[in-house]
């Protein structure tokens, strides 16, 4: 089960068992529960510290049950019986059953709803419906209970079932009824761009302008000015956007480096700072910030997420700026951490890979791919792994080992719909532009994966984060099929010349490496 839901079962756990015995002690094996005294059992209860959550079905359910039997039907105990029974049928993958208990504690505590369980069990039973049941009742303070990593695996869930446009219709209910104010305020942007996807929709200009305010990545704005979906609302958005996106590209950085000042020590923040100057161009102080911060927390100080983050950001700005060598070594530096001790590392021992492989640098490419697995296997998600085969597919592919990929395309064959992109360059790094091509166009034309398809074609000039790369990918196929790129024009314009990001712009070009 995922850590905010563990967290708040802890919570809750702390609360409920505060007026029982405070006594302390290891727990040991099972004794006979129905023998025992209710005195006994809230005694045990107490010892046993979080025993009843770590093993749930064997013996949190049956404590619980039998303290209710005994002491009475109280409602501390009721509410720890229904948190047991959770988290038994999660472990036990009774998922519509944890769902079922969570709705019974809602309502035994109406006032206390757990929206991130609730949430959590909707996306392992991949129903669209009841995550947006629970999203749509959410009122007051009950939207500070949405976390972030939580919300955004929701919502791609309910885009993959199709529903995209009732979240996009939500959102904008959200945002009249003035409910982000309640919202994390790093959920803002997100919802924002889908409020004002369903403004554009029902013609809502009255509302362009207010939306806007919450939206100031650059990344944004190039979906914001590419997509058709945003055509009535273009004017605003480039006027907002400015010239190669240098006025929104300066607003989000004043935005992000006031928060990091206002927060010094948030790993999250100076992640979210380096992010604001490197798409804004300014690569060098990308790289001084990174620097800075590692020289003043020390050799010494524990390393989180954030930290890595802004490694990375330092690494892809010393590609921009011509120099390579420099990325390496930090990108060395980050796979050197341990993935039992920091899951997330995931993120960068994938990041390196792709980064080799789409330089050119197959031998180096598939070595790091083949470790990347090793930790995606264990921390990685299916969107993860699309990315780890297309690196193997396509560095094998140039090492003349192109017999040795066929697993690697069978499984970008079979999870296309995880990361189209990746599946796409895949197939035609072996040269399979027939099948790359018929994934597109049913790409384009199914809702619920059509953002990741038209996200397929975008060009390095417009990706603002990754280093470019040489693999081919879906505009090579534009000019000769032609079906395909009339189907792409119902979606998406060219970025107008005039708005190409500065950041771009300052990009020193990539050349492809020798075969390794």
């Amino acid at each position: 089960m995922k850590l905010s839901v563990r967290a708040a079962a802890l919570i809750f756990a702390a609360a409920s068992a505060a007026p029982l015995s405070a006594q302390q002690g290891e727990p040991g094996p099972l004794p006979d529960f129905e023998a025992m005294s209710g005195e006994e059992l809230r005694q045990l209860f107490s010892a046993s510290k979080s025993r009843w959550l770590d093993e749930p079905c064997r013996f949190g359910v049956p404590i619980t049950t039998a303290m209710q039997d005994k002491i009475g039907d109280a409602v501390p105990i009721r509410r720890a019986r229904i948190f047991a029974e959770i988290f038994c049928a999660d472990k036990e993958k009774r998922f519509a059953d944890g769902a079922a208990r969570v709705r019974e504690y809602e309502a035994l505590a109406p006032r206390q709803p757990l929206v991130d369980l609730g949430l959590y069990f909707a996306r392992r039973l991949e129903d669209a419906d009841m995550a947006l049941a629970i999203l749509s009742g959410l009122e007051g303070e009950a939207f500070g209970q949405l976390q972030k990593d939580s919300f955004w695996g929701t919502t791609r869930m309910i885009a993959r079932q199709g529903r995209g446009e009732a979240l996009d219709a939500l959102a904008l209910r959200w945002a009249d009824a003035g409910a982000f104010a309640f919202v994390d305020g790093d959920l803002h942007e997100g919802l924002a761009i889908r409020a004002l996807r369903e403004a554009a929709r029902a013609g809502r200009a009255d509302v362009v302008d207010r939306l806007l305010l919450s939206i100031t990545s650059p990344p944004s704005y190039i979906d914001l000015l590419t997509s058709r979906v945003y055509e009535p609302f273009w004017p605003q958005i480039e006027a907002r956007a400015g010239e190669h996106l240098a006025a929104i590209g300066a607003e989000n950085l004043r935005l992000k480096a006031a928060r990091l000042t206002n927060a010094a020590g948030d790993r999250d923040r100076l992640s979210d700072a380096a992010h604001a100057l490197h798409y804004n161009g300014q690569y060098a102080d990308a790289i001084a910030l990174a620097r800075r911060w590692r020289d003043r927390a020390g050799p010494d100080a524990p390393f989180e997420e954030g930290d890595g983050w802004a490694l990375n950001i330092e690494a892809y700005a010393y590609d921009a700026m011509g120099q390579p060598e420099k990325a390496d070594a930090v990108f060395d530096e980050l796979a050197k951490l341990d993935p039992d001790t920091h899951p997330w590392v995931v993120n960068f021992v994938i990041n390196r890979a792709s980064r080799l492989v789409g330089q050119g640098r197959w031998k180096e490419g598939l070595k790091a791919a083949a470790l990347a697995r090793v930790v995606a296997e264990k921390h990685g998600s299916p969107y993860a792994k699309m990315i780890v085969a297309r690196d193997h597919a396509c560095a094998l592919q140039r090492l003349e080992r192109a017999d040795e990929a066929a697993g690697e395309l069978a499984f970008l064959r079979e999870n296309w719909r995880e990361g189209i992109a990746y599946a796409v360059r895949g197939l035609l790094c072996h040269g399979l532009r027939d099948e790359a091509a018929a994934l597109l166009l049913e790409g384009l034309r199914d809702q619920s994966v059509r953002d990741s398809a038209v996200g397929a074609f975008r060009t390095d000039g417009l990706d603002l984060f990754y280093t470019a790369s040489t693999l081919p990918d879906a505009r090579d196929l534009l000019a000769d099929y032609p079906e395909l790129a009339g189907e792409l024009a119902k979606y998406v314009r060219e970025m107008p010349e005039a708005f190409i990001p500065q950041a771009a712009l300052r990009r020193v070009a990539l050349q492809e490496g020798p075969k390794r």
